[in-house]
């Protein structure tokens, strides 16, 4: 661990306590070394609500991103269809 900051759980204020931390090498297993450190809600219920709260955005951003590109690919085979109509 290369050092513990201090941050405040988003929902109830508390000061969060430190999970657990580990490194990672990025996508392909080389270059920059990404240290990663993980907080957590010394109140378990609290925790509960706070993850499901941002389970619940990446839920909505995922969808949001299928919706983009179903609307990219109409747009695009219709694209195709008037060309070759054409």
């Amino acid at each position: 661990m290369r050092g513990q900051t201090f941050t405040i759980c988003i929902r109830c204020g508390k000061a969060r306590i430190f999970s657990k931390s580990w490194k990672d090498h990025g996508e392909f297993g080389k270059g920059t070394v990404i240290f990663h450190e993980e907080s957590r809600c010394p109140d378990k219920d609290c925790q509960t609500v706070v993850d499901a709260k941002f389970q619940e955005m990446r839920d909505r951003r995922a969808l949001t991103e299928e919706r983009k590109r179903i609307v990219i690919l109409e747009r695009s085979l219709a694209k195709k269809s008037k060309l070759a109509t054409t």
